[in-house]
């Protein structure tokens, strides 16, 4: 009788190497899992739990400059979002576009030029001198990709509050709106977050701004856009891949999504325009107020984010 053969001293079959394989596989699937596992909480509590803050840009197409090369787009919309999960609330501030402000080697301007001239980094510094509060996190967002999303959504409802109406031939935009409320779909959304033809101009439309922000909020905490936006995922990430820039992480974000899902906007969002005063077609900030308006923001920023 021949000996009995054994696996570890005879040469594999292949149904036995693909059986190893596939335990080699799953073993390491199962171990990529439990370290991302820690790795995505450890990310979502970082939200969760502590002081956090996110810097949102608005842009739009970049310009051409004097010797005609493309340019760094201005921040259109600049909006601060400060997270405070142990206290159960959220600042959101509109720093006005038009705000005067001295830009390291450009002299006093607009802060949305210190895009143009210095990229993120050196907004971010400025808006961190404004504010005295950290950024943590930033995203820079298209206006495309706004129109997009809220076509994505299948529009929100907004009370418009006057006829807009106005063209930029150049730009090839226009804006057509007629007062009362209405669903809005992208290009009527657009055109209703960038109108500024009224006496206050800038300062009127970041409140339009912040209204629309709460509204489309709103629309996204209920199932049936969750459900909708869902369905068309691939869309979604094609909006994120041509038109966003972030250094959210994965972690970061969903944690994001699991703490504004049980918000409140009425009782824990605290929505504000930092204040200043008109100086010719400038926002000239008042920096004592600000400094009362974000003092509860600034507890416990030594556990935020660097």
């Amino acid at each position: 009788m021949p000996p009995l053969s054994s696996t570890f001293t005879t040469k594999p079959r292949f149904y036995q190497k693909l059986l190893a394989a596939a335990t080699a596989v799953l073993f390491l699937g199962q171990l990529a899992f439990y370290l991302n596992f820690h790795h995505v909480r450890g990310g979502m509590e970082v939200v969760l739990k502590r002081p956090f803050n996110v810097l949102l840009l608005g842009v739009d197409q970049p310009n051409l400059d004097e010797q005609g090369q493309e340019e760094r787009p201005r921040t259109d919309t600049m909006l601060f979002l400060a997270l405070r999960p142990e206290q159960e609330k959220v600042g959101l501030f509109s720093i006005p576009r038009d705000s005067l402000i001295e830009i390291p080697g450009h002299g006093m301007d607009r802060i949305n030029m210190a895009h143009v001239y210095g990229g993120y980094e050196m907004t971010k510094s400025l808006v961190e001198m404004i504010m005295e509060i950290p950024v943590d996190r930033y995203v820079l967002v298209n206006f495309e990709s706004f129109r997009e999303i809220v076509d994505l959504v299948g529009g929100v409802e907004i009370n418009v509050d006057r006829r807009m109406l106005y063209e930029d031939r150049s730009a090839g935009f226009k804006i057509d709106l007629k007062p009362g409320r209405q669903t809005l779909m992208g290009e009527q959304a657009l055109g209703y977050v960038r109108y500024r033809r009224n006496s206050l101009g800038d300062i009127t439309r970041t409140k339009r701004q912040q209204q629309f922000l709460l509204a489309l909020v709103s629309k996204l905490k209920k199932k049936e856009t969750l459900l909708q936006v869902a369905q068309k995922w691939p869309e979604l990430l094609r909006i994120g891949n041509d038109y966003l820039q972030t250094d959210l992480q994965p972690a970061e974000i969903l944690g994001l999504m699991l703490f504004f899902k049980d918000l409140d906007p009425q009782n824990d969002l605290t929505v504000q325009t930092l204040p200043g005063e008109f100086y010719g077609p400038y926002w000239r900030l008042r920096s004592r107020e600000i400094e009362h308006l974000t003092e509860p923001f600034r507890i416990g920023q030594e556990s935020s984010l660097r």
